[in-house]
């Protein structure tokens, strides 16, 4: 994803997310830690891989915005990911980005 998004103006803004087990340990005392970190480490590879750090914003939603119920493991597993939108400053503009499949 980083090569296909260097290069060009757009911001890019990363949200993690998390299912809503309760998360108590060290690194992560909540959710809201675990899905910030899910969404920093997208934005490091991202960093590293040449996408200018300037265009990136990390946010961590927790499991505030579920994308299936959190009633079943299947559900649960769809709800931890990292959404990765790719903002335009015109929103009257089009431009298209093109995908290279490698």
């Amino acid at each position: 994803v980083a090569n296909q998004i260097k290069g060009h103006e757009h911001e890019i803004r990363v949200e993690g997310h998390t299912d809503n087990l309760p998360i108590h340990t060290e690194s992560y005392p909540s959710n809201w830690e675990l899905s910030s970190a899910r969404a920093s480490s997208v934005i490091r590879l991202f960093v590293e891989n040449g996408v200018e750090a300037h265009r990136l914003t990390a946010i961590g939603y927790g499991e505030n915005r579920p994308i299936e119920s959190n009633d079943t493991p299947e559900g649960r597993k769809r709800n931890r990911r990292v959404t990765v939108l790719i903002l335009s400053a015109d929103p009257d503009k089009v431009m298209e980005i093109p995908i290279v499949e490698n």
